[in-house]
């Protein structure tokens, strides 16, 4: 049996040419590696924007395909099977929000020194409040924590939005939607109370406030024909840790490079620029060689803030040198003019 084609996933990597620059965008497409992989290379597939604003994340979106998720999971949930959390129904991660000029904006989570000490203590000032609420609080590590639904009656019912797609932005258009949001802002308020004093000892000791909590799920626990062990071990991948592998049910090697989404997060233009270069001279170098890991070639899904675009690149072998694909033109987000 031929050896299955693997996958590299990078989001942010269609990332708003204004943000870091045209000029940087037409640079680091010429880019001896990328430009090499750009005339060897097929696309297989895309999607745009699934409607109006906001946006789930493309690499969420496509994952959640890809793994087969079911319809109302949260990707970033699934990583309660990773975390030992057998009967989550939800992922809720501790927060910190800042006022911008008129609103509120979700500060990247990887902001947050966070101990286990410090989660406990949080997390124990709230379960009164919670259980009131007929849900439990479980902690995963220190900033992924899950919500139980002990009463069936009080279930919640929401639709939440990702909070990787929240991060930098207003806050408003990614609230939760559904019968029980209103429920869940008193919840939220009331947390936010409740972690008041907390928050003002600790603010005079290191940092940022953790002033509130942000739902996302449901966790897609028992869902037939869900790659669980695939889902669990890129969900609870550790931001900073570098690429993380695994493999799917059909054999597909599948690599989560996140350098560039850190970047993004973070709301670094300069770091995002450096990640890429970094990507050109390990990764991406790599495939051009047809090293090991790539000699069966690689399928590469470059996504943005809505979108994904998936790229077939073929192993030396298939090298057409007649073709002049241009690398930028891979850059643009499907649905989105180009620049």
């Amino acid at each position: 049996m031929s050896e299955a084609t693997p996958v590299l996933l990078l989001p942010a990597a269609l990332v708003d040419p204004t943000w870091i620059g045209a000029d940087r965008v037409a640079e680091l497409a010429a880019s001896p590696c990328w430009a090499a992989l750009a005339r060897r290379a097929t696309e297989r597939a895309q999607a745009g924007s699934d409607g109006p604003p906001p946006h789930d994340p493309g690499h969420e979106r496509w994952l959640h395909a890809r793994l087969a998720l079911p319809a109302g999971a949260a990707f970033a949930a699934a990583a309660a099977l990773a975390d030992g959390v057998a009967d989550a129904a939800w992922r809720i991660d501790p927060v910190h929000l800042h006022v911008g000029r008129d609103h509120l904006v979700l500060t990247d989570p990887a902001s947050l020194s966070l101990s286990r000490e410090d989660a406990d203590a949080l997390a124990a000032a709230i379960a009164p409040l919670l259980s009131d609420e007929g849900l439990a609080l479980e902690i995963g590590t220190p900033k992924r924590w899950y919500l139980r639904e002990t009463d069936p009656a009080r279930r919640l019912a929401l639709r939440t939005r990702p909070l990787s797609g929240a991060t930098g932005r207003n806050i408003d258009a990614w609230l939760p939607q559904g019968d029980d949001a209103r429920r869940w802002r008193r919840i939220v308020n009331e947390i936010q109370m409740t972690w008041h004093a907390l928050n003002e000892a600790r603010e005079a000791a290191r940092g940022p406030a953790v002033n509130s909590v942000w739902i996302e799920g449901r966790c897609p626990l028992a869902a037939p024909g869900v790659e669980r062990d695939a889902a669990a071990r890129l969900a609870a991948r550790e931001p900073g840790a570098g690429p993380v592998e695994t493999v799917l049910a059909d054999g597909t090697r599948l690599r989560l490079d996140e350098r560039l989404h850190e970047a993004q997060l973070a709301g670094d233009p300069a770091g995002w620029l450096a990640a890429w270069r970094c990507l050109e001279a390990d990764t991406l170098a790599a495939i051009v060689r047809a090293d090991a890991a790539w000699r069966a070639g690689a399928r590469i899904v470059l996504a943005g803030d809505a979108g994904w675009r998936e790229i077939e690149v073929a192993p030396r072998a298939g090298w057409r040198f007649w073709r002049r694909t241009h690398g930028a033109a891979l850059f643009s987000e499907p649905g989105t003019p180009r620049r």
